[in-house]
């Protein structure tokens, strides 16, 4: 039998993918480099299997990624957040366990950010880089991963608060049902595409529930383009408000319900614990799972997922069925139940009740040919795997490549490197065995 090779190399579409050993020893992690060679973009990404939706850029210049426990006598934290505002606002549940260890913390992050921070009860400072830079820290954490380094404490409930003043204000000046509409992605963002829907595949949703006053929350320039559209006329342009996350945060909560894409106002609204339906792209990312409707994430949100590829109508005919069932009732927009925020449902490689020794080879085979063996498989690999009798060695990179691959495999490819990032020069990790 031919040996499993250290570094793995395989082609998902049109694009090459190299996965192995971390180049800065980091524990149950791989190197992960993405590249489309007919137009010479790629990622460098660090992946870590404990928190497998959670890719790290890798920026062989930082030493970001060198210092991820928290050292007892070092008492001054800079927790660094280069994503999007989504993923930071993901991620700001792992801050409050983490920080209570330092007597100093900071987190760099994205300007827009800092109002909102400051609003929490987090007892952190948000800096700039050039503020980080001037003052260094004796610790430095990624946000990213920062669930590999506490449990999530919040377990899908709200986390997030803002000033309801403004919110209930806007809420009693409307008749009915008060739903946002988010349709676009970031400009810069990662799969802006495949995530997006175009705008006027709205159009039959909002005529069919006149009933329903529509907001729309779409921060930037692409809510003008409501402005060209009649049917559009009596949606109220809410994104144009919104200066920064905090305002961003003060519109959402004022909602009864938002419908969004995979996207910034979707993390708001979860953290929030306003009701939220997010309507997904197959592939998706990662953290979204296979096939439920539930996330662990968010106890507020319902998954909404194309049934194929690009077919944004039959996801939104779904939708307005939703609606339609609804009536004019906010609670049904309420959390969708303590299942939500649990652990994946039990589930074992065996019909009956003892277990035999299993191999990782046997358990992703397994894994492939039963729905729900997958989907458990993709929420949490390496406690699934441990719950199956496969037990893994933090260094085990050929184990982890399996893992990694299968994760690929079963999500149907990859949301969150397309667009690629120009490249300066070839320097991918070209040692490899096919």
């Amino acid at each position: 039998m031919t040996p499993f090779p250290l570094h793995f190399h395989w082609l998902v579409n049109d694009l090459h993918v190299c996965a192995g050993p971390p180049s800065n020893g980091q524990v149950w992690c791989l190197d992960v480099d993405v590249w489309r060679p007919s137009t010479g973009e790629g990622e460098f990404m660090l992946w870590d299997a404990n928190t497998p939706w959670g890719l790290v850029r890798r920026d062989p210049r930082s030493r970001t990624i060198m210092s991820v426990s928290p050292v007892e006598r070092e008492r001054d934290l800079l927790i660094v957040a280069e994503q999007g505002i989504g993923d930071i606002i993901q991620q700001l549940r792992y801050v409050p366990p983490v920080a209570a260890q330092f007597s100093r913390v900071r987190i760099q992050c994205n300007p827009e950010l800092h109002r909102l921070i400051r609003q929490q009860d987090l007892a952190i400072e948000p800096v700039t880089p050039d503020q980080a830079l001037a003052d260094p820290p004796k610790v430095r954490v990624p946000l990213m991963r920062m669930g590999a380094l506490c449990s999530d404490p919040c377990r899908g409930d709200a986390y997030l608060a803002v000033t309801r003043s403004a919110a209930n204000l806007a809420r009693r000046s409307h008749p009915g049902l008060l739903v946002g509409l988010n349709w676009s992605a970031n400009r810069r963002g990662v799969a802006r595409d495949i995530k997006s829907i175009p705008l006027d595949l709205l159009e039959r949703l909002v005529g069919d529930h006149p009933g329903i006053s529509w907001v729309s929350v779409q921060w930037g320039d692409d809510e003008a383009a409501l402005d060209a559209r009649r049917w559009a006329s009596d949606i109220e342009r809410c994104g144009r408000t919104v200066r920064d996350v905090a305002d961003l945060a003060e519109v959402i909560a004022g909602l009864d319900l938002l419908i969004t894409i995979d996207s910034a106002p979707a993390h708001v609204a979860g953290a929030l614990g306003v009701p939220v339906w997010t309507l997904l792209s197959k592939p998706c990312s990662w953290r979204w799972g296979l096939d439920s409707e539930e996330t662990a994430l968010y106890r507020s949100m319902r998954l909404i997922r194309q049934a194929v590829f690009d077919d944004w109508a039959e996801c939104l005919a779904r939708v307005s069925g939703l609606l339609s069932q609804a009536g004019h009732s906010a609670d049904v927009f309420g959390a969708m139940g303590a299942t939500a925020a649990g652990e994946p449902g039990p589930a074992s490689l065996y019909e009956s009740g003892g277990q035999a020794s299993v191999s990782l080879s046997d358990a992703l085979d397994q894994c492939g040919r039963h729905p729900s063996l997958r989907a458990a498989f993709v929420a949490q690999p390496l406690e699934f795997l441990e719950s199956q009798g496969v037990r893994l060695w933090p260094r085990d990179y050929r184990s982890l490549n399996q893992i990694f691959k299968a994760m690929v495999d079963f999500h149907g490819g990859f949301s969150w490197c397309s667009p690629l990032k120009s490249l300066q020069s070839a320097t991918f990790n070209t040692t490899v065995a096919s």
